[in-house]
Formats: C-alpha cells, structure tokens, sequence
C-alpha cells in the first residue's frame, strides 16, 4: 500500500535542502561572448543586457576570448576580466614594456602571464590578482582546468584557484626538476624529481608528500 503524499513530504523537503542541484533541478553557467564595437568591448552574456567597456584615447582591442561565464580582453593598456555573476568588467593596468606572452583562458578563472608578471582573474569575485616575477624568472609552463591554473618557473610553481583569494607559491629546491602536471576540475599535481606537490581549488594551500 503506497504511503499518502503528506508522509512523504518531509523527508523531500530535507532531502532538497541538502542536494538542491542534485536531485530536483541542475544549475548551468551562463556562457558570455565578447564583441568589439568602435571604440568599446562588449560582453553579451546569456541573460540580461551587454554590459559595455569604453577603450581610451588611442587604445586598441588585441586579444579578446571568453569560455563560459569569465571573458578577456587585452588591450594595449590593459587587461580586462568580465565577471558574468557580477555582471561587469575588471580591468588591471599593463606595466610600461610590459608584455603578454600567454594566456590560459577558463570558464571561472583566467591567468595571463607577462614578461613581467602573473595576473590572474576570479570569474566569481570580478578580481584581479598579481604576481611579480624575478628578474631572471621565466614561465616555462602555463597550465589550467576547471578551477586552478598554474605558472611553473625554474624557481617555484604558482597556483591561482576560482575561490582563494591571490596567488600561491611552492619554491623548489636549487636541484628540483618538474616531471609532470596533472589536473582536475580542482586538483592539480606536480610531480617533481623529488616529490609530487598538489594544490587544492578549495584549500588554498599546497601539499607536499614524498
């Protein structure tokens, strides 16, 4: 004998506040698409209006990419993040001389890597971080899925996640040599000649184990 509705009420209830996406209904990320117009950046994201980013006097569109809700922009000046959850632009000032080398453009986070520095973009908090590089510091890999990315220098690997603020560092030893990278949506392992480093979206930190 089927049990009346009512009985069942409760238990659906807890169960919807505990699994919301889970079991009743499954939230998609709005994607945007970036556009240029005359003399400003547009953001056309899936749901309400284009939201407008004006170019300077003699400023110039070089780049622009966009893969789900976070969009970039590069300019001759600077570097623009749009923010679909915020609905709006953030940009960050390129130093003078200083020079995009790449990018690694994701649906939260977005990592630009210069001559002179690592910047890096929360789609979710419409932030720009920076990095400084030494002076003889260089990028040898720029790696990035779902909601870590990650810089690899001689001297230390740099991790930037959707959702801890700035940028994380693990220095390596003067001997240390980088094997491999593996990733996640959010987990990233280095693996090095003498140990694996991982780095965790959510933690913030890395871990190290021999």
């Amino acid at each position: 004998m089927a049990r009346p509705f009512k009985h069942w009420g409760l238990p659906f209830l807890i169960i919807a506040t505990l699994y919301p996406c889970g079991i009743f209904a499954q939230v998609r990320s709005i994607d945007v698409l970036i556009t240029v117009v005359k003399d400003r950046v547009i953001a056309l994201p899936g749901g309400g209006s284009p939201v407008e980013e004006p170019l300077g006097v003699n400023e110039t569109i070089i780049t622009t990419e966009a893969h789900g809700p976070a969009g970039f922009a590069q300019t001759t000046r600077r570097l623009l993040g749009f923010s679909s959850a915020l609905h709006r632009w953030t940009d960050v000032q390129l130093g003078i001389e200083e020079l995009v080398e790449q990018q690694r453009v994701l649906p939260r986070v977005l990592l630009i890597q210069t001559n002179r520095r690592v910047h890096g973009f929360q789609e979710s908090r419409g932030h720009w971080f920076s990095e400084a590089l030494g002076p003889n510091e260089t990028v040898n890999q720029l790696e990035g899925r779902g909601h870590v990315a990650v810089a690899i220098t001689p001297e230390r690997a740099l991790a930037f996640s959707a959702f801890t603020g700035g940028f994380f560092s693990a220095r390596f030893s003067p001997n240390e040599q980088v094997l491999s990278i593996d990733q996640t949506h959010d987990v990233t392992v280095v693996r090095t000649t003498v140990r694996q480093l991982a780095f965790r979206s959510q933690i913030g930190i890395w871990t190290e184990m021999r």
